[in-house]
């Protein structure tokens, strides 16, 4: 689980330098198509990886794929675009929020009134570093962009894409922690990552994009393969492996691992550290995540961790 929290903790840095010079779509579908093919070449070699794919529960795969990394991988480059490494990685860290009110709604978990109190601490602080970031980040500052006949600060647009990734991210933990224990991991994977290609290529026939050269755009485009390298097939399979055997209370610890990274491997690259009242925007997030976890009972958690039926598929 940690292996995998870093790898996209350092894929999120990449992937906002490849958006920089690239459009997000574009970077999108070079992302789901490398992280693909890195699994069909690898099960030229690797016997379980070549069985698995002739077993693929498409029934499960294809809304999972479309939900993560689909939607939340194009989101995440949206926000890129009008976003900081620094605002994003905070606010997809309200993934554990999402999380925790989805296991309170939807398998019932209970939530302390501390725990509520981190909850409304994290979401306002997820606001201030929104906020800060639409109003205090020079490539989106005073620029507003027309969506559906509607003028929207590109800041704001940025802000509302990261809380995407987010509930995404959340709504995907909820069902792998309902996932039957006898679906196989690497079939499951491999379905993911074509549902997600899949849905790519739509978005890029939908949208008119054109999908760059490295005589257009350089070695940039090299820079959003390793982004699809370093932050798709590898990550998820890690992932899908642990999820169902850990409990609540170690995944939130483990989720945390990834804005830090991102912030850290961010500053390495030069993209850039928080800016004014982001900072407490920052400590109010991590104040809510460190309270949610403190809060959690781990006899619960135990109880929760992996509630699946353990029947066949």
């Amino acid at each position: 689980m940690m292996a995998s929290m870093v790898a996209w903790g350092v894929g999120n840095p990449i992937g906002d330098i490849a958006v920089e010079h690239i459009s997000p779509v574009a970077v999108f579908v070079i992302e789901m198509i490398c992280g693909l093919l890195i699994l069909l070449i690898g099960a030229i070699f690797i016997p379980s990886l070549r069985r698995a794919i002739k077993h693929i529960p498409w029934r499960i795969a294809i809304p999972f794929g479309l939900l993560q990394p689909g939607l939340a991988y194009l989101s995440g480059n949206i926000g890129w675009q009008y976003g900081s490494v620094t605002t994003g990685a905070i606010l997809m860290s309200s993934e554990v929020i999402f999380l925790a009110l989805g296991g309170a709604i939807f398998l019932r978990e209970k939530l302390s009134l501390w725990a509520v109190i981190a909850l409304l601490v994290g979401v306002s602080g997820a606001i201030i570093v929104g906020i800060a970031g639409q109003t205090s980040n020079p490539e989106t500052a005073g620029v507003q962009l027309i969506i559906l006949g509607a003028s929207i600060s590109a800041g704001l647009v940025g802000a509302l894409a990261f809380l995407g990734v987010g509930l995404a991210g959340a709504i995907y933990g909820l069902l792998m922690r309902r996932l039957n224990s006898q679906v196989n991991i690497i079939s499951l994977t491999v379905g993911q990552m074509t549902s997600a290609s899949a849905f790519s290529i739509v978005m890029l026939v939908a949208t008119s994009t054109e999908i760059p050269t490295t005589i257009g755009v350089g070695n940039y485009f090299y820079v959003a393969v390793l982004a699809g390298i370093v932050g798709t097939s590898l990550p998820f399979l890690l992932f899908n492996y642990a999820a169902p055997k850990l409990t609540t209370k170690q995944t939130a610890i483990t989720l945390n691992l990834i804005p830090v990274v991102a912030i850290l491997f961010g500053a390495v690259l030069g993209r850039g550290l928080p800016i004014g009242t982001q900072y407490i925007g920052i400590g109010l997030v991590l104040i809510s995540l460190l309270s949610l976890e403190a809060g959690h009972d781990d006899d619960i958690d135990s109880k929760t961790a992996s509630p699946a039926p353990k029947t066949t598929k």
